[in-house]
């Protein structure tokens, strides 16, 4: 057996390692959501349907809770040991713990399937990171992108075949979940196979030991990654998607029922379209990523999701607005996790991805949870319909949006700069020679109007501009609201910058200072103070030139002695 897992596949295998890592994890989220799904269906049989919340509630619970215990050890194993060896022997635990359900489906233990779901899942939890970690060991770092967006596509196609044959195959057995389970047996063996296609990867030679105090872990972690640009706000946004889908699939099956007049298992069709969606989605951000992570596709996609989820409440009769609003709102989802996910995985430390990727699990089933609890407290406690949980957490994830918009700003900003204003603006594409040249040098301006400081952002990525006033404003909390423009005033010019030139030299980021007397005589031996202190010996000026016949601008920089 030992020989058997340490054999390298085939020659040939190894060219297509990722297909057959793609085809081992869908295989095992088409049997996380089969045998979740099937588990339900049997308690709700057992027990009746006004029992339908809390089943619904308590399985989610038990399928979270392995990947809130197990996260952070998950992410030191993937970072101690070959990811691929890890894959194998989960791929066969999980054939042993299918092959357990078989007797606990014959009894209806619902005991045992609780017991037994709790296991599948924390298996998946320790497969996560080793999942998503091995990804840029795989492929090159120009093509994360569209792997991540492959398999985030054949996951949702996983959740799309899992939910559909846990409903079609209850139907078609006249609910012998004994034969639905020996189906989900076999995909489990399939699975165990296609695992053997993936090639060696080393390990990362980390030295981290596992810790019982795993939130602490979880949370040193995260602390360990808040200087790195964008990089929590990447990981808390991949955990609210997770929250939105587990909300969305467990609600979907009492809003069938109260809404629409259907069965439980008619309600579980319904997440189909959401969970196609999410697959055409990923597949299309992974494709229109092929240049480089796009986060802006993020902030556009949770504004969409906001709107189709208050659209659902408000059209919660109509079972074809609601078949269309579940399928727009997953390819909305698709579009928004993607970006986030691959922003992780390249911009992790090396030495830390796999913890880092652990945390965001974390993070991401702790949502999860959160979702469980929340379809009980709605349903049971507040007596709210399940249109109106849909339609509070549509609220929610708009100002989640907001917040998204605020502090990706910077990519947000340059993206519509280059789609739409550049464009009108004929703007000739600048010498950015000087920039190259002088990479540390801040910029100034003396003055710019709204139109020239979005053509700047375009031209010059990752910029962050400071625009120097007079007073301190009577809100201080909007000039941090945005994470690329600031307003300061002059008494804070120089701790404020001091900290931005720290970020700014870490995370790639450039620097610039607006201010209408920057170069005068008056203001010259306090800006000189300022730049000497940010350790600066050059600096560069910016200036537009336009012509009024053409509409055409002209963006130059030119060095300033000083």
């Amino acid at each position: 057996m030992i020989r058997l897992f340490r054999k390298p596949p085939p020659q040939g295998f190894q060219r297509h390692s990722l297909g057959f890592l793609n085809i081992a994890q869908f295989l095992g989220v088409v049997n996380d959501n089969l045998f979740k799904l099937i588990l339900v269906f049997m308690l709700i049989q057992a027990q009746g349907e006004k029992e339908a919340n809390t089943i619904l509630s308590l399985a989610g619970a038990v399928f979270v809770i392995p990947f809130l215990l197990f996260s952070s050890s998950a992410g030191v194993l993937a970072d101690r040991y070959s990811k691929q060896r890890i894959l194998r022997y989960i791929k066969a635990v999980e054939i042993v713990i299918l092959v357990l359900a078989l007797p606990a489906f014959a009894f209806k233990s619902g005991l045992a399937g609780y017991s037994l779901l709790f296991l599948l899942a924390a298996l998946h939890a320790v497969f996560g990171p080793s999942k998503y970690g091995i990804i840029p060991e795989l492929v090159s770092k120009e093509s994360i992108p569209k792997a991540n967006g492959l398999i985030t596509s054949f996951t949702y196609l996983g959740i799309i075949i899992g939910t559909f044959f846990a409903s079609f195959m209850t139907e078609i057995t006249n609910y012998n979940f004994l034969l639905v389970v020996s189906f989900s047996l076999i995909l489990a063996i399939m699975g165990f196979i296609a695992s053997f296609g993936v090639r060696y990867t080393p390990p990362q030679g980390s030295k981290k030991r596992f810790n019982p105090y795993f939130i602490r872990e979880i949370f040193k972690t995260l602390h360990s990654v808040r200087s790195e640009r964008h990089l929590l706000l990447a990981v808390s946004g991949s955990a609210f998607f997770l929250f939105i889908g587990a909300f969305a699939q467990l609600n979907i099956i009492p809003f069938a029922m109260q809404s629409l007049g259907l069965s439980e298992v008619a309600g579980g069709y319904l997440f189909l379209s959401t969970a196609f969606g999410i697959a055409l989605g990923s597949f299309l951000a992974g494709k229109s990523s092929r240049k480089g992570i796009e986060l802006s596709l993020s902030c556009f996609a949770a504004l969409f999701i906001a709107l189709f989820l208050l659209s659902l409440a408000l059209f919660s009769h109509s079972l074809f607005l609601t078949l269309l609003f579940l399928f727009l709102l997953g390819t909305c989802g698709g579009a928004f996790i993607v970006p986030l996910d691959s922003f992780v995985q390249v911009f992790s430390p090396d030495e830390k991805r796999g913890q880092v990727i652990a945390a965001s699990n974390f993070l991401g089933f702790t949502g999860v949870l959160i979702a469980s609890f929340a379809i009980y407290l709605f349903g049971e406690v507040l007596h709210l319909s399940s249109a109106g949980g849909f339609l509070l957490l549509g609220v929610i994830t708009f100002f989640f949006a907001l917040l998204l918009i605020f502090r990706l700003s910077d990519t947000l900003f340059h993206f519509l700069s280059r789609k739409l204003l550049i464009p009108r603006y004929f703007l000739e594409k600048p010498d950015l020679s000087l920039l190259a040249t002088y990479p540390s040098a801040p910029l100034i301006a003396c003055r710019l109007s709204s139109k020239e400081t979005l053509l700047l952002i375009g031209a010059v990525p990752h910029l962050r501009l400071f625009f120097l006033k007079g007073k301190r404003r009577l809100f201080p909390w909007f000039e941090n609201l945005f994470y690329s423009l600031h307003l300061i005033s002059h008494d804070a010019t120089l701790p404020r910058l001091i900290e931005a030139k720290k970020r700014a030299v870490k995370n790639d980021e450039r620097i610039c200072l607006v201010g209408e007397d920057l170069l005068s005589e008056v203001r010259q031996p306090t800006l000189l103070k300022t730049l000497f202190t940010l350790g600066a010996a050059d600096v560069l000026q910016i200036d537009f030139a336009w012509d009024a016949d053409k509409k055409q601008a002209t963006l130059t920089f030119s060095k300033v002695a000083i």
